[in-house]
């Protein structure tokens, strides 16, 4: 018994050093994906929670991660504007390179919260060179929502301030005058769409009139968000004479840093209105009508047939422009729309030496001109150099960068593919030309026939 069980291990140690049996390394070469929660410390309800997910593949990506806009019930989901980060990773010795794109998550309500399983598809180089399609699911990342004290207004920031501006002086207004009153409210830490809207009084004798809200995020240079402002803006008419105030504008919020609930304010506006100055209309005795002259039909006619003409002119030339606005826009959108001028786009980034732009114009050109993969129209119309230097494009873009690699030689690059679609667009041509199938117009019938064999 002693030996048979002896003779298992020694068998599944050899099995495991020849490699047939499945290891840990093996399965560190395969896509994987991580949340991670950003927003540390206790989290409350109305508070922005930022969660960063990461996807990691081996080699590097041929296609970018589709990262999903998910629903969360109880919760408000949005993706910050701003391109992924790219990362850099090695683990159990396989080199990964990854992308990340950060979540920011509103919880409404108390309670625990968990990321569905919402699907992440891309590509990557398995093979080097190879595009091999790949689909993850959301990691499912696990976090607590306690509920914010009350009396904050459902508000809950890092901070928050309060500008209010007029457009006159309050005290100089006549009645039948308006006052443009605009409040600016800027929370950090917190989406402007969460922003309460300010309760704008109407004062007894004068009609308000709310306007539309301008809605704007503040962000680092990285696109990371810093706060979130509303400018509202209202519109008060005062009718009569007589003294207004306009009441303050207040906002309560809880700041999870501190515990404590905090209140910025637009104070109140006092407003002066006078009466309406008189007007001297100089009204005297009525003067005597003077007499009327006699009705001019020529004239009149003259004045109709003028304008008649003049209308249909103004109404040709109007039909004119219409119509030549109408084909110069249609030959703008052809132009933009052209496979030269996607093309062009690719030589511009190359001059710019903008990676990340001329992988999205090299993918943009080949889905408009259905060369897809890229990798096969560049085997078959450039040359060995061009297909080495997109190859390095591919690498310095999605890939980790080795040790002593030079930088991609934009300038060849940008030749090269150049020559590639001078060949591919004679290839085009050569394949649509046909010989001429009709006779010469003029058939010479002097000429002598050749003698038909018998």
């Amino acid at each position: 018994m002693i030996r048979a069980v002896a003779g298992f291990f020694v068998l599944t140690f050899a099995l495991l050093a020849c490699g047939l049996l499945p290891t840990g390394a093996a399965s560190a070469a395969d896509p994987f994906a991580r949340a991670t929660l950003v927003t540390k410390g206790t989290l409350y309800t109305g508070q922005e929670v930022h969660i960063d997910v990461d996807v990691f593949v081996p080699n590097y990506f041929m296609a970018p991660p589709q990262f999903p806009l998910f629903n969360l019930s109880g919760a408000v989901v949005t993706i910050p504007d701003g391109s992924g980060v790219n990362l850099n990773e090695t683990v159990n010795g396989e080199s990964f390179s990854g992308i990340r794109k950060s979540y920011a998550v509103t919880p409404q309500t108390a309670g625990d919260y968990v990321l569905p399983p919402a699907e992440i598809p891309f590509g990557f180089a398995a093979v080097p060179g190879q595009l091999t399609q790949g689909k993850l699911t959301l990691p499912p990342l696990k976090f607590t929502v306690e509920a914010a004290p009350g009396g904050a207004d459902g508000v809950t920031a890092v901070k928050v301030t309060i500008d209010q501006a007029l457009d006159r002086d309050a005290s100089g207004l006549h009645a039948g005058d308006a006052l443009v009153r605009t409040i600016t409210v800027r929370a950090e830490g917190l989406d402007a769409m969460m922003i309460p809207e300010p309760n704008f009084a109407s004062p007894v004798g004068a009609r308000v009139y709310v306007h539309d809200p301008a809605l704007s995020e503040e962000r680092t240079p990285r696109g990371e968000p810093v706060a979130g402002v509303r400018k509202d803006t209202a519109t008060y008419v005062f009718a009569q004479a007589g003294s207004y105030r306009l009441p303050a504008i207040a906002v309560e919020w809880f700041d999870p840093r501190t515990g404590n609930i905090e209140q910025a304010e637009a104070p109140m506006v006092a407003v002066t209105v006078a009466a309406a100055p008189t007007v001297d209309t100089g009204l005297g005795p009525p003067a005597p009508e003077p007499e009327k002259p006699p009705f001019d039909w020529r004239l009149w006619a003259g004045v109709a047939a003028a304008t008649i003409v003049a209308t249909a002119v103004i109404r040709l030339a109007a039909q004119l422009l219409s119509r030549a606005e109408a084909w110069g826009e249609a030959y703008h959108r052809r132009r933009l729309d052209s496979e030269r001028e996607y093309f062009r786009r690719i030589e511009q980034a190359c001059r710019d030496h903008d990676l990340t732009r001329l992988g999205r114009a090299l993918d943009a050109w080949s889905r408009k001109t259905g060369n897809l993969p890229l990798s096969r129209w560049l085997d078959r119309f450039a040359d060995t150099a061009t297909q080495r230097l997109f190859a390095e494009h591919q690498r310095a873009l999605y890939g980790k960068p080795s040790e002593g690699r030079t930088t991609t030689d934009f300038g060849a690059l940008r030749r090269g593919l150049s020559t590639a679609r001078r060949n591919w667009l004679r290839s085009h041509l050569s394949a649509t030309a046909r010989p001429a199938a009709l006779p010469p117009l003029n058939p010479d019938f002097a000429r002598p026939r050749p003698p038909v064999a018998s």
